[in-house]
């Protein structure tokens, strides 16, 4: 064998071996993570099927004029685009895995044996497990400028996402209810036990003034009378305001904020103010009247302050209903949940496809550097 045929039989040998390279790494590099994902994807993670949802909250946006960013084309927040953004955050948050453990049938969806590890959770896992692999199951998408917001769960039986996606929208629409009838109910009790105190103090006045006409002849002078009446109804109505102010208040600050605490200053001061004008119009009669005037002149100044209190805690009262009833919002839903019909069973196969060719393309452009670099070092 001449020296020629020898080098060429070297070559040949070296082409077969870069070939034979070339397709070792072909197969681990490119085929290997195809087929992997393949497997994952068709045999080992179950399908999932995917409920959507779209609502939005109504009821509490309010006409308002349009403010220097409405001027500027800027769209400024809304009422029911900050409602909207919280809802997201409450949609995503460990508050609705505790409402959809309880009642929404979580547990059940996600609890059921799989060969993926991944697509189980136990029902007796942390809230914090959970609340991580419930953010993997859904997303949620806000619209600031509509106030709208669409979801969709996913879950492993046309069942189950339903659902869920019904479990989410109840508690999405309690928890919207309570945004504003927690605050407003509250301030209702408030004004009520006010017009139950105020009721029977009235009514225990009355008594006293009844029985006292019945036992004397004496009629008051009514002009001092009607000057306190004046004073102690205007002092009567700013503690109605601030009261009820400060009911609301308490929904959002602490006892010891001072937002709070210069209200309750407010409120210190107007009833010292009040008791100081009662005292003056009790002391108006001189000495020369006689005591039964004195008293009755008493009484009937507390008969009409506690009417004027009654009267003024009932308007308070119909008032925080009022607004209770204006600010009411509730969730409308204009896409409702559906029972899904098919799965991502086969749409999987183009991520199985996406792994092919990043792959391949990776390969070739390590190839290609691997033959470069060696060509430049011989």
């Amino acid at each position: 064998m001449t020296a020629s045929e020898e080098l060429k039989m070297d070559r040949q040998r070296a082409r077969a071996e870069r070939r034979r390279t070339a397709i070792r790494s072909f197969l681990v590099f490119v085929l290997a993570p195809t087929l992997l994902t393949a497997l994952y994807l068709l045999v080992i993670a179950p399908p999932e099927y995917t409920a959507t949802s779209s609502f939005t909250i109504r009821g509490a946006e309010q006409s308002q004029p349009q403010d220097i960013l409405g001027l500027a084309g800027i769209a400024a927040p809304t009422q029911q685009s900050t409602d909207a953004q919280i809802v997201a955050d409450y949609i995503r948050s460990t508050a609705m895995v505790q409402a959809l453990r309880s009642k929404g049938g979580f547990n059940e969806a996600y609890s059921r044996f799989s060969l993926d590890p991944a697509a189980q959770i136990s029902p007796h896992a942390p809230i914090e497990t959970a609340t991580a692999f419930w953010r993997s199951k859904v997303k949620v998408k806000s619209e600031l400028n509509s106030g709208s917001t669409t979801f969709s769960v996913r879950a492993y039986r046309p069942a189950d996402a339903l659902r869920l996606a019904q479990g989410v929208l109840a508690a999405t629409e309690s928890t919207v209810n309570s945004l504003s009838t927690r605050p407003m109910g509250n301030l209702q009790q408030v004004n009520l036990d006010e017009v139950e105190r105020t009721k029977t103090e009235f009514e225990t006045v009355k008594q006293r003034l009844a029985e006292f006409q019945g036992s004397t002849a004496v009629v008051p002078t009514a002009a001092p009378v009607t000057q306190a009446l004046n004073l102690v109804g205007g002092i009567d109505t700013q503690l109605a305001a601030l009261r009820a102010e400060h009911a609301t208040m308490l929904q959002t600050f602490q006892p010891n904020a001072p937002q709070v605490q210069a209200v309750s200053s407010k409120i210190a001061a107007l009833e010292a103010e009040r008791a100081r004008a009662v005292e003056r119009a009790l002391s108006a009669p001189g000495e020369n009247l006689a005591n039964s005037e004195v008293e009755a002149r008493a009484l009937l100044l507390d008969y009409e302050f506690a009417q004027r209190a009654y009267h003024t805690a009932v308007a308070a009262l119909e008032s925080s209903r009022r607004d209770s009833r204006a600010d009411a919002k509730y969730v409308v839903a204009y896409v409702p949940p559906e029972t899904p019909q098919t799965s991502n069973y086969w749409p999987r196969l183009v991520n199985v496809l996406a792994v092919f060719f990043g792959a391949s393309l990776l390969w070739a452009v390590g190839a290609l550097s691997y033959s470069v670099l060696k060509e430049h070092l011989r």
